[in-house]
């Protein structure tokens, strides 16, 4: 084969640039409120600790009624349709929270904003716009971009909400997702899923035997992620860390997957290895879980726990969704990265519960929990690469 084949060429490159930038736009919004909601929302009239926890985990909830239906949605009309549809939706959510007199008219604005679950229809895109033997670069390109979104709002929500409030930070959501909304009505590929068609049915991507095991690694990704990321920053505050130098940690944690993740992607695709990505993917995070529950004590190996977990997980977040389009055809993908998306935000969500229950009675249960979870998976199964010739 040639080099072109196993590398990103211009029509391909071009799309997924403007894909990536919409999705992390989209994103930043959401990163941007994430360090500073509940400190924030304690503040509205009628709030407590435990209606900001609603207002809060709400968004994740609605995510996961809706992530189905537009994934089939994109499926049946379009994907350009259902991105502009659902930026709308998240700039009119946006606004209703900035608007929010009290803590209810504020869960009722978190629970507009996610129902613009649209994270998998940018999935299904990048599926539509490339091809199989460069998908795994393509889906590592959004990934980036995501953690350049990821590290900006986490950094700048602090610095934004003391300067105009989280109602404030509410309107620079609402702003960033109609700017998303005008790139994707007018750059959004028209390839990726144009016209009416047939889409397929729920029951046969549930039912696939490929499928499966990528839905159960997304869910069990999300849970150990979550349940990682709850009790982590909790531990480097116990070793004096104030809060505000927390940032500090996350930079140097994520820095191996910001220089390393591409290039070995993209070498492992190129040789047709992509079994290797999700191998080391699996020992990383495993070895990261391991280090923490032995070394939680001591900042050199919460540093290394935390850049080795990271580094794995990051690894599995685009060959995921490229085993998955991979398997399908343009008509499934939508719906087949909704079921994607949808494990993911319950993994999430449980992981995230857990830990939190677990933690009360010892803080080293949830990293317990986390190494049989993933011992279990590897015996359980670990996702395949489909057929080079999918």
């Amino acid at each position: 084969m040639s080099e072109t084949s196993h590398s990103l060429v211009r029509s391909e490159l071009g799309p997924v640039l403007v894909v990536s930038l919409i999705a992390s736009l989209r994103l930043l919004g959401i990163f941007l409120v994430l360090p500073i909601f509940s400190v924030y929302g304690l503040r509205y009239p009628g709030a407590t600790i435990e209606l900001v926890g609603v207002a809060f985990g709400i968004y994740a909830l609605t995510q996961c009624v809706f992530q189905i239906p537009l994934g089939w949605a994109s499926d049946r009309w379009g994907r350009r349709a259902m991105v502009v549809l659902g930026l709308a939706l998240f700039a009119l959510g946006s606004v209703a929270c900035a608007l929010a007199g009290d803590i209810y008219q504020l869960i009722f604005g978190r629970a507009l904003q996610g129902s613009a679950a649209v994270g998998s229809v940018a999935l299904a895109a990048l599926a539509d716009l490339t091809r199989p033997t460069v998908r795994s670069q393509a889906f590592t390109i959004t990934g980036l971009a995501v953690g350049a979104a990821f590290m900006i709002g986490i950094l700048g929500g602090p610095v934004l909400a003391a300067r105009v409030g989280l109602s404030g930070v509410f309107y620079v959501l609402a702003a960033l997702a109609l700017v998303s909304a005008a790139l994707a009505a007018i750059w959004f590929p028209r390839q990726a899923g144009g016209g009416a068609r047939q889409a397929l049915a729920l029951r046969p991507i549930l039912s696939h035997d490929g499928l499966r095991p990528i839905f159960i690694a997304a869910f069990v990704l999300s849970f150990v992620l979550n349940s990682f990321f709850f009790t982590y920053p909790l531990n480097w505050t116990n070793l004096g860390l104030d809060r505000s130098e927390l940032w500090k940690v996350y930079c140097v944690i994520f820095l191996p997957s910001a220089l390393f993740v591409f290039p070995y992607v993209r070498y492992a695709e190129k040789r047709g290895r992509l079994r290797l990505p999700t191998l080391a993917g699996w020992l990383a995070v495993t070895a990261g879980y391991i280090v923490y529950l032995f070394g939680a004590r001591d900042d050199l190996m919460l540093y290394v726990s935390g850049a080795a977990f990271f580094f794995g997980y990051s690894l599995f977040q685009p060959v995921l969704p490229a085993f998955l389009t991979q398997r399908l055809p343009p008509a499934g993908r939508g719906t087949a990265t909704a079921v994607y998306t949808f494990f993911g935000f319950v993994g999430s969500s449980i992981g995230g519960m857990s830990a939190g229950a677990l933690v009360r009675f010892s803080s080293s249960l949830p990293e317990i929990l986390g190494v049989g979870l993933l011992v279990a998976w590897y015996f359980f199964g670990l996702p395949e690469p489909p057929d080079s010739s999918s």
